[in-house]
């Protein structure tokens, strides 16, 4: 088998910066964050909408993500509950879904701010991924094809630093970057709630439905497909389901019928008249 035309990688999954260590995966995680919280704010901007729920949601997000990718990863493979290596993609999103859900629902946050997690997601995801190239994570079979990655570390996570393997991480290193360059350019076309999650959601799905094909770190399940795909299949059926839902519930607000005064005051930016007959704070 020849590698000459694969990736190779010689970087050590650990930054060593004297008495302080700092993992790549850790790193890239809160990278990816950082910027889909920053496109986020700016999807809010463009529509006049306060960024303060952000905050919130995007802690939400990073909870979600982290407690529920471990969980779902421990009933796949097994594992000590604490650890830094071994997260699922589906748990984080199916938990962090669920948060993100319940706190709009308990605070009557607006739908908008979902989407405005939403529009930031996929880079997020396709930044935090590149630390699992780099540690080697969620590698498949050997191959010769040409996105195989060697990763000739001898720390990293890979059976053989010798060999290219098909690398999972890659995978959502590009899956993300789709997502996101199609999400994006069309940000500006939903004109109701919640729409664009459900595509963000279902590009995922589909995605990795499809990339599992050429994983071999889920174990299989039934009909020939593993746990992973199963899930993507499940996460379409719901968001098919949850789209609909959604599409009836707003059906009358998009007739033109005037938004609650709490939604108001929890999404629009005050004006400048608002502000000057606001009364004087006390001293």
């Amino acid at each position: 088998m020849s590698f000459s035309a694969v990736i190779t990688l010689r970087l050590d999954p650990f930054i060593h910066l004297g008495p302080l260590t700092i993992a790549w995966h850790g790193l890239t995680i809160a990278i990816g964050l950082g910027l889909g919280s920053l496109l986020a704010k700016r999807w809010l901007s463009e529509r006049g909408l306060v960024s303060d729920p952000l905050f919130p949601l995007a802690l939400l997000l990073a909870v979600g993500g982290i407690v529920g990718g471990r969980l779902f990863y421990l009933v796949e493979h097994g594992g000590p509950l604490l650890g830094t290596i071994g997260f699922t993609f589906d748990g984080g999103v199916i938990l962090a879904v669920l948060l993100l859900f319940l706190f709009v629902w308990r605070t009557k946050v607006c739908g908008r701010y979902l989407d405005a997690i939403a529009a930031g997601l996929p880079f997020g995801v396709a930044v935090g991924r590149i630390g699992d190239v780099i540690n080697g994570e969620h590698y498949g079979p050997r191959s010769d094809f040409f996105l195989a990655v060697r990763n000739a570390n001898p720390h990293a996570l890979t059976p053989d630093s010798a060999l290219a393997y098909q690398n999972g991480g890659l995978y959502e290193v590009l899956l993300g970057t789709l997502v996101f360059g199609i999400v994006w350019p069309l940000r500006h076309h939903f004109r109701r709630p919640l729409d664009l999650s459900w595509l963000v959601l279902a590009l995922f799905a589909a995605g990795r439905f499809a990339e599992f094909f050429a994983r071999s770190d889920s174990p299989k399940l039934a009909l020939g497909l593993d746990n992973a795909q199963w899930t993507s299949v499940g996460l379409l059926v719901v968001v098919a389901v949850g789209w609909l839902v959604t599409r009836r519930h707003y059906a009358l607000r998009m007739d033109g019928s005037e938004p609650s005064a709490r939604d108001r005051a929890l999404t629009e930016k005050p004006s400048a008249q608002d502000l000057r007959r606001a009364p004087p704070s006390p001293d």
